[in-house]
């Protein structure tokens, strides 16, 4: 088994842990700003969990996704005829309840971006009360969510759609914060061989930003760590990255300059382009 640092690995398990205590009652989410590596975390813990990449199956709610692909719809079929089709949720929910020895992770990216009362449907209720089978819309046929099976998901708590989720859907989630970590972002920093000098300038924008605003910075934050991955070990690749992702964050046309502008420029050098660490000695 791949392992990661400590910070990546304590987040990791904070979710293995989660889906472990409430997978079978509620969907565990969670929820981060972008870059915060919620993703990847995700990913990772769904297979440890399940204890095989074969039992997690990965979607992606968008703003058109319906109950029809989600739980089940109506189907043209080669005869011409209309027939009924599962969808993506039950078709999973029924490996897992022919397979009881096991653990099903179905994951699911941006969770909030669909119209979640309308896709969930009948699970707003029946995933939490498993033992009560519930009658789909179209085939009326009754169906028991499947006892070992976990729904796993991440979403941007900034969205507009997240801000709007009402009380009766914040109850079903079991949220596990993705908050922007100096921690994770030296380890992945190491792993690229960036010297300790950089390192500590790019913490800085993070550490700086919390102890300006340390009840705001969890949703504050226009990014996360993760915005810094892939950066190579040349000092004008930071430069690209303020020019080409990091400004445009938070100078947009028209809208009022991000809250964290003048802190996040003032920390990030790499804004001029002839810009070096200084050598230390």
């Amino acid at each position: 088994m791949t392992t990661y640092g400590t910070a990546t690995e304590k987040k990791i398990a904070e979710v293995v842990e989660t889906c472990t205590l409430h997978g079978s009652s509620s969907i565990i989410a969670l929820s981060g700003v972008p870059g915060t590596g919620k993703s990847f975390v995700a990913s990772i813990a769904a297979q440890r969990y399940s204890d095989e990449p074969l039992l997690v199956r990965e979607i992606q709610f968008h703003q058109s996704f319906s109950y029809e692909e989600f739980i089940e719809g109506m189907r043209i079929d080669e005869s011409a005829g209309v027939s009924v089709v599962p969808g993506i949720f039950l078709e999973w929910n029924q490996r897992a309840l022919e397979d009881p020895g096991n653990r099903y992770v179905l994951l699911i990216e941006e969770l909030t971006r669909a119209n979640l009362p309308a896709v969930l449907g009948e699970l707003m209720t029946y995933l939490e009360h498993r033992d009560r089978p519930f009658l789909t819309l179209y085939s009326r046929k009754p169906v028991r969510v499947a006892s070992n099976l976990t729904l796993l998901a991440t979403y941007n708590p900034t969205d507009r759609s997240a801000i709007e989720l009402d009380t009766a859907l914040i109850r079903r989630l079991r949220i596990v914060r993705c908050s922007p970590d100096p921690g994770q972002l030296t380890e992945m920093l190491k792993e690229a061989e960036l010297p300790n000098e950089v390192i500590d300038k790019l913490k800085n924008i993070f550490v700086t930003c919390k102890t300006k605003f340390p009840d705001q910075y969890e949703y504050l934050m226009p990014f996360g760590h993760g915005i810094f991955a892939g950066i190579s070990k040349e000092q004008p690749d930071l430069h690209r990255l303020w020019v080409e992702r990091i400004e445009h964050l938070l100078r947009r046309p028209i809208i009022d300059p991000h809250p964290l502008t003048d802190i996040i420029e003032e920390n990030y050098p790499w804004r001029d382009p002839d810009y070096r660490v200084p050598t230390i000695n």
